[in-house]
């Protein structure tokens, strides 16, 4: 008789036990193509937040390489400014989206009346700004722009500044404020247009602190001005104190941020014993530290999965082909080759396989999104797809023939007249 039709006869005459195979295979199937389908899922997600969260770092001058002076505003450090060229340079790199800078000012702000702005405490903090989506204070979510827009490159006289300080003193977009620097001196004034009001996220102690003057300022009181407007307020007070001291670089990928740090570091140009280079992707590592630990998860529990059900798989196998040891002993009796029996066994577990795996394709594009809601995935980002049951189909194959081999050892190495003793 065909080994086929033993393997059909024997599947429909036991189909108690086939029905059990093929309830198994069809859960482990299942569970199997929705982990992968997560699985899947987290990964797009992770380069998701590589290219939407971002990261920068920051140059900054190494102060305990220079020297101290003295000037007319104290004591200072004499070691060189980041200059616009370099800045520039670095922002050649590959890899490098966008770029801001810091020039400081610690002007007094008057409104069109002439009349000094009323603020919570102390004075105003100013960055002189290239582009100020990209300063640290923004980058890290501190500060988030609510009205108006950033500054650029290209606004002469731009300024934004804090809700808090536009509620204070009735101020809103399209307002000229006059920034005067030192007003008991003859510095220059310098009129600025308000074209952003930004919201303060953050908490006053999460402050990154610059020349640790943060803790002498308000958050309220801070402002961005464009890059030029500081160089005016600037003008005419000092040279030694007048300069960019910290330069930010946002990388659109997170994931690359070492490797553009590593390309910055090769720039022959920059005396790179006079500058610091420090990361800002704290952001970016904790979604990503947190999308590695649910991938790891996820990976675990597809392996224990698959584990604990072929160890079930050989479990059912061996005590259905222990119980067929005399029908065994008599195909052996009878001339049929040892590999022809296994063959059948495998044929009979194939077969449920055929129609499990299927149906298993089916059933797991309605389970892959509930079970992907528990992982914090939106179900319809949960996809099985048709590489999956290929991949699980194969290997779920391979892994069968191999239980099926298991399963047949102890009863196959025995000789005919042994296993037909044994049932007498």
């Amino acid at each position: 008789m065909n080994l086929g039709i033993r393997a059909i006869l024997y599947s429909a005459r036991k189909w108690k036990k086939t029905l059990l195979v093929f309830f198994l295979l069809l859960a482990i199937t299942t569970l199997v193509l929705s982990g992968l389908a997560i699985a899947d899922a987290q990964e797009e997600q992770a380069e998701e937040v590589r290219g939407t969260t971002g990261a920068s770092f920051t140059v900054e001058r190494n102060l305990s390489t220079g020297g101290w002076s003295n000037g007319s505003g104290g004591s200072y450090s004499t070691q060189e400014f980041i200059s616009e060229d370099m800045i520039k340079e670095i922002a050649s790199v590959d890899g490098i989206a966008g770029y801001d800078a810091s020039l400081i000012v610690h002007e007094d702000f008057f409104n069109e009346d002439g009349e000094a702005l009323k603020t919570e405490r102390y004075g105003f903090y100013s960055y002189g700004s290239y582009n100020s989506e990209y300063n640290a204070m923004f980058l890290s979510g501190r500060f988030e722009l609510v009205e108006g827009s950033h500054i650029t490159e290209d606004m002469e006289n731009g300024l934004i500044i804090s809700r808090d300080l536009a509620d204070w003193n009735g101020l809103e977009i399209g307002d000229t404020l006059t920034g005067i620097y030192y007003p008991e001196s003859n510095t220059p004034a310098v009129d600025m247009e308000i074209v952003g009001i930004f919201d303060i996220v953050a908490d006053k102690d999460d402050a990154v602190n610059l020349y640790d003057n943060a803790s002498y300022f308000d958050y309220s009181n801070y402002t961005f001005c464009s890059m030029e407007a500081a160089e005016g307020l600037l003008e005419g007070w000092g040279d030694e104190n007048e300069g960019i001291s910290e330069a930010y670089f946002y990388v659109s990928d997170a994931a690359q941020l070492d490797s553009v740090i590593e390309e910055v570091q090769k720039i022959s140009s920059v005396n790179w014993n006079n500058f610091n280079i420090t990361t800002n992707d704290e952001v970016y590592q904790n979604i990503s530290s947190a999308l590695s630990d649910t991938g790891t998860l996820i990976t675990t529990l597809i392996v224990v999965i698959t584990a604990v059900s072929m160890v079930l798989i050989i479990l059912i196998l061996s005590m259905s082909i222990r119980s067929r040891k005399r029908e065994t002993g008599i195909l052996l009796a009878v001339g049929i080759a040892k590999p022809a029996v296994i063959l059948q066994y495998v044929l009979e577990t194939l077969l449920i396989a055929v129609v499990a795996f299927p149906l298993a394709y089916l059933s797991s594009k309605q389970v892959a999104g509930t079970l992907g809601t528990l992982f914090g995935k939106a179900a319809e980002n949960v996809i099985v797809t048709p590489e999956h049951f290929m991949l699980v189909a194969i290997v779920g194959g391979i892994l069968l023939v191999a239980a099926v081999l298991v399963s047949s050892i102890s009863t196959l190495r025995l000789k005919p007249k042994q296993i037909l003793a044994q049932m007498e």
